[in-house]
């Protein structure tokens, strides 16, 4: 668990719970995507092939397959680390024992409904229920956040012993399960044909990783509600009887002055600034290096075609293939614990979706026309026009790209904040006199309320 606090057994349980819950969907998941016979996940294609030339069902053989990982993991992290962590392993048996059964059930269920070869729209149909079920059920492990899945498991204690990054593991993984599935159909029926792997597999992944950012933005928060509502003064997501802290946000534009706005507005109100020290947070939560979490500040990697189809998405996000996902989970955790600890000015990284259900946020956007961005970029930062320029661009081509991947929203759009300033016709005192004065407004009609 990455919550440092001591959770009740009523929290400890309920956690568990979603997370078996999460496990079943990912098993139907999986038994659906697989009856639209156009192809299955990376992680199910090499047992899918075994099951079609042998009497083991795909649920047998993923509970094997799993329990092989399972046992991997033990070989290869020595006994003194199953000694230490006896507990947490253990459980992935039983975990893939509900994994697999969810997907014979699946499968069992749905035969009488679906003809062993059905139409190619109804094939589509089944690919796109049984992605949105695993999409549901990852989002739902992530909000859980109690365990791993055999795979994942795996791949991080392969990572660990050859002291490699997760990602490129995980990709030499999955690669080895497609390429292992497409030699085993050929060998089985003699040349002929490749089981398992189709363009279901390829429209399955790319979709599932959009449906995954859509969904989990707006269960996590809730989840936290619900798994906090004991305890309210450890939560950042509470019901406003004293754990929420006045917040001011601020998205701006590059060459606006956010940042230095932002220190202005920490200062007269006393109180803390995060920028640069929410860097640190962030990649302490997600276990990165401060200089990788700031490359990534607003940016989304444009992630190659064969990682989104080779990436397991039967685990959780926030372990899982792309980097820019697990910062995003990283930053929004860190962002809710930030702002449950006492007031604060928090500039990007979303803050203002984040934390909207906080009655005490500020939400500002902050922009200005092209000559003053110029202007204070020349003043500030050093950079002449055309590098200015192309920074701008950059810069806040990123920002609206990461708003929109993550949150479903224009960044631009006035109606995602309470207050939108021309920086450039006010300056920044007079706009930070307007936050000020804006937000103490906000405050005393919450109070009243």
């Amino acid at each position: 668990m990455s919550h440092k606090r001591r959770m009740p057994i009523g929290e400890i349980i309920e956690r568990n719970v979603l997370f078996m819950l999460a496990v079943c969907l990912g098993g139907l998941g999986i038994a659906v995507v697989t009856a639209a016979n156009i192809g299955t996940t990376p992680i199910s294609s090499s047992n899918y092939v075994i099951s079609l030339h042998t009497p083991l069902t795909l649920g047998i053989t993923t509970f094997i397959f799993n329990g092989i990982l399972t046992l991997l993991q033990i070989a290869i992290l020595g006994k003194q680390y199953f000694k230490e962590h006896k507990l947490v392993m253990l459980l992935q048996f039983p975990v893939t024992l509900v994994f697999a059964s969810m997907i014979d059930l699946g499968m069992y269920a749905i035969h009488f409904f679906v003809p062993a070869h059905p139409s190619y729209p109804i094939s589509l149909l089944l690919l796109a229920l049984g992605s949105f079920i695993l999409a549901f059920g990852i989002s739902l492990q992530v909000c859980a956040n109690v365990a791993m899945v055999p795979g994942e498991a795996f791949v991080k204690a392969l990572s660990m012993r050859l002291k490699c990054e997760f990602g490129w593991v995980k990709t030499g993984f999955d690669l080895s399960l497609v390429l292992c599935a497409v030699l085993l159909s050929l060998v089985l029926t003699n040349f002929s044909t490749v089981e398992g792997v189709r363009e279901g597999t390829v429209i399955g992944a790319v979709s599932i990783g959009p449906m995954v950012r859509l969904l989990l933005p707006r269960l996590q928060p809730r989840a936290e509600r619900f798994f906090t509502r004991r305890n309210p003064q450890t939560s950042s997501v509470d019901n406003g009887e004293g754990s929420h802290y006045p917040v001011i946000s601020l998205t701006r534009q590059y060459g606006c002055g956010g940042r230095a706005l932002g220190q202005k507005l920490a200062e007269k109100l006393k109180y803390e600034y995060l920028d640069t020290k929410l860097i640190a947070l962030i990649a302490k939560e997600a276990k990165l290096d401060e200089s990788a979490v700031a490359a990534q500040e607003g940016r989304l990697d444009n992630a190659l075609l064969f990682q989104m189809v080779l990436q397991d998405f039967s685990v959780p996000l926030d372990k899982s293939l792309s980097r820019p996902d697990a910062l995003f989970v990283a930053s929004a955790r860190a962002i809710r614990k930030a702002a449950a600890q006492g007031p604060c000015v928090i500039v990007g990284r979303g803050a203002d979706r984040i934390l909207s259900d906080d009655p005490l946020l500020l939400r500002v956007y902050l922009y200005a026309d092209e000559e003053y961005k110029l202007a204070y970029c020349k003043e500030h930062y050093h950079e002449d026009a055309s590098v200015a320029r192309e920074q701008m661009r950059r810069f806040d081509k990123s920002r609206a790209e990461y708003y929109r991947q993550y949150f479903g929203r224009n960044l631009d759009d006035p109606r995602n904040y309470d207050l939108c300033l021309n920086v450039g016709v006010l300056g920044p005192e007079a706009c930070c006199r307007l936050i000020i004065d804006t937000f103490k407004q906000k405050q005393a009609l919450v109070t009243a309320a």
